[in-house]
């Protein structure tokens, strides 16, 4: 039977997987995310990069909450690699 899903099937499978992982982001539905980069997130929340990267910065510690401005949707981002 062939595996038509691209499953993990060993630890090392997980662990270069889990290596990509950079950033989580909370929706404002509750739901989590996870991307490889702020460009990434910035095209799937209408926030851009830049501006996710200075208020990281300026928090100190990694993570911020960012609004979309056409939406007004708030988003929290976690740096977490």
């Amino acid at each position: 039977m062939e595996n038509k899903f691209n499953s993990i099937h060993t630890e090392r499978e997980m662990l270069n997987h889990i290596k990509t992982i950079k950033y989580l982001v909370i929706y404002p539905d509750k739901t989590r995310h996870f991307f490889k980069s702020l460009r990434k997130i910035a095209k799937d929340i209408c926030v851009d990069s830049s501006t996710i990267s200075k208020k990281m910065a300026e928090t100190n510690n990694d993570s911020c909450i960012c609004t979309a401005r056409g939406s007004g949707f708030i988003f929290w981002i976690k740096k977490i690699c």
